[in-house]
């Protein structure tokens, strides 16, 4: 079982922690360097021994100007002045590349930290999304009340008001319903899609959910009612891989991330990732990275 992760306990390092990072019983977290004067020196921050890192809550990140390149999910997602991307539980983050006039703002709110919002109208349609990051771009004046907004909730938090967490239920439903009309521009984009290109999108969002138990290509193709000879040439087509290589891309990632972030044995992973035995697991692993799972994990305490 994986370790559950508090707030307080953010790895996702990608800003000077300390004096801007400030966290509402374990309900919801906030850091940003939005008002800094200094150049963001990312190499400072970043503990690479911690990458690949899973994530095990969502995460807003909001790039108010400079460049963001990171890797998320094996794809490269680059953020410019007033992009928003917005991460899911089970999001696995990779290498980070941060421009030296960056001003981020970073929120992270686990999933029943506010149960009467993730069960509104808006919250559903958002989770119809949800299966991969969610990038979307904001004109000058949005981003400004999205700004605005982020500060109103931090000082919620800062000057420890009374009713502190009612009150950030109500700033995040603002929130929410000032994002939802990206969703909507998201899924009319959806519409426009060849079939082909559709599928393709949906096998990919399937892989995110399933691949930690299923690995047979049968199973995503009869999720998507179609044959396995069809969603080889659809996959193919679109990527230029196998839909096997995505799979095992997936798992070797899942993989790398519990081995690095997490203190759990060779064993309960082998058995988190429904291989039939931790001898399996190791010749899988060592296969597409060159060691053992055990020698992998090694790796963070000798370079860290």
């Amino acid at each position: 079982m994986e370790k559950e992760m508090k707030l307080t306990e953010f790895q996702f390092d990608m800003l000077p922690s300390g004096k801007r990072r400030l966290v509402l019983e374990n309900l919801v977290l906030f850091d940003d360097n939005l008002d800094s004067t200094e150049d963001l020196e990312i190499g400072d921050h970043v503990n690479e021994q911690q990458l690949p890192l899973k994530l095990m809550f969502p995460l807003v990140l909001i790039c108010y100007k400079g460049e963001i390149t990171l890797q998320m999910n094996l794809e490269e997602i680059k953020l410019a002045s007033n992009d928003v991307l917005i991460m899911v539980p089970g999001t696995i983050g990779g290498h980070i590349d941060v421009s030296k006039d960056c001003r981020m703002a970073i929120m992270a709110i686990p999933e029943d930290a506010f149960p009467l919002l993730m069960k509104m109208e808006h919250s559903l349609k958002f989770r119809e999304h949800m299966g991969r990051p969610l990038l979307f771009h904001y004109t000058e004046a949005e981003m400004s009340h999205l700004i605005m907004l982020y500060r109103m909730m931090r000082s919620v938090v800062r000057l420890q008001l009374p009713y502190s967490k009612e009150i950030l239920m109500n700033y995040m439903e603002v929130m929410a319903y000032f994002t939802i009309t990206k969703f909507e521009n998201l899924a009319r984009e959806d519409k426009k899609m060849q079939r082909g290109e559709m599928l393709f999108h949906q096998f990919m969002d399937e892989v995110r959910r399933n691949y930690t138990t299923e690995r047979q290509l049968a199973f995503y193709a009869d999720k998507l009612c179609i044959t396995t000879k069809y969603l080889s040439r659809i996959v193919k087509q679109f990527s230029g891989r196998q839909p096997g290589d995505w799979i095992r891309d997936y798992v070797i990632l899942e993989s790398k991330a519990l081995l690095r972030q997490n203190d759990m044995t060779v064993q309960q992973i082998s058995d988190l990732l429904n291989f039939p035995n931790p001898s399996f697991f190791g010749k899988y692993f060592k296969a597409e990275v060159g060691c053992s799972p055990h020698q992998y994990q090694l790796q963070r305490f000798e370079n860290g």
